[in-house]
């Protein structure tokens, strides 16, 4: 029996990899894809929505796209992220049956405002391990408007309905919520926890904002009251971002949970994160 051509591929870059090879043959065994720059939200801490921004809405087209479609079978892992909801490309049901064929690792990470039978089922029945992330950055209303713009009663609606369909899987599963930690709700980030443990998650992710000199705007977020991306990164606030990653780390440790966390500002002081 002929081996799948993704674990032919395995072997292929194995053997250039032994023998030196500087022309390989073979392709990376995990590719994370974006295939457009399209979302559905309008994020406060998006570079892409920031006042006057000229980034244009592209995406992979013709034969590019196609190019790099046809790389799916040859890869072990596949994560579809970037700055684009995933859930709402127009072939996206057509790309996981090219992925579940393969049998390949599947990444997701969504904003979670995307919900439909056919899509639990997509994730439902998808034949190998997937790796599930729903982005969320609050655990109140009133940070989640201000941050993501959206209804957060909406959205825990479908974090109880995507816990339901992950736990139906037969196949390996990893589950997960991501936080990214701001000025407006750093003093959530323990209720977070809670929240992930409440719904059934594995694992709780945080992350800072990137702290760029050039990253510095200021718009009116979906609160109607200003956002200021400087003042929202968490070095002009490290003492409360340590206290608060320590007492995250500490209800996950509780719950069971697994957490991912930065590096403390003052570690000396507060203990290794």
């Amino acid at each position: 029996m002929e081996l799948p051509a993704n674990i032919r591929n395995r072997y292929r870059s194995i053997w250039d990899f032994a023998s030196g090879e500087t022309r390989p043959e073979s392709l990376p065994s995990t590719l994370q894809i974006a295939l457009d720059n399209r979302c559905n939200f309008h994020c406060s801490y998006c570079p892409d929505h920031r006042a006057n921004s000229t980034i244009p809405r592209t995406e992979l087209a013709g034969a590019v796209r196609e190019k790099t479609l046809a790389l799916i079978p040859y890869v072990e892992t596949l994560a579809f992220h970037g700055v684009s909801e995933f859930l709402i490309d127009r072939n996206f049901f057509d790309i996981l049956e090219v992925c579940a064929a393969s049998r390949a690792r599947l990444s997701i990470n969504t904003n979670g405002s995307v919900w439909s039978e056919r899509h639990a089922e997509a994730f439902r029945s998808y034949p190998a391990m997937l790796d599930f992330n729903i982005s969320v950055d609050a655990a109140t209303a009133a940070s989640y408007t201000r941050i993501r713009g959206w209804s957060y009663e909406r959205l825990l609606v479908n974090i109880r309905r995507f816990a339901e369909v992950l736990r139906q899987r037969t196949a390996p599963t990893w589950s997960s919520l991501s936080f990214v930690i701001m000025r407006t709700n750093v003093g959530e980030m323990a209720d977070f926890v809670r929240l992930a443990g409440e719904h059934g998650f594995r694992a709780v992710k945080f992350y800072r904002l990137h702290e760029y000199g050039s990253f510095s705007w200021q718009i009116e977020s979906a609160d109607g009251k200003p956002f200021d991306y400087r003042d929202e990164c968490a070095d002009r606030f490290p003492e409360e971002h340590d206290a608060n990653v320590l007492a995250a780390s500490a209800v996950a440790a509780e719950l069971g949970l697994a957490i991912e966390v930065p590096a403390l500002f003052r570690p000396a002081h507060g203990g290794a994160a």
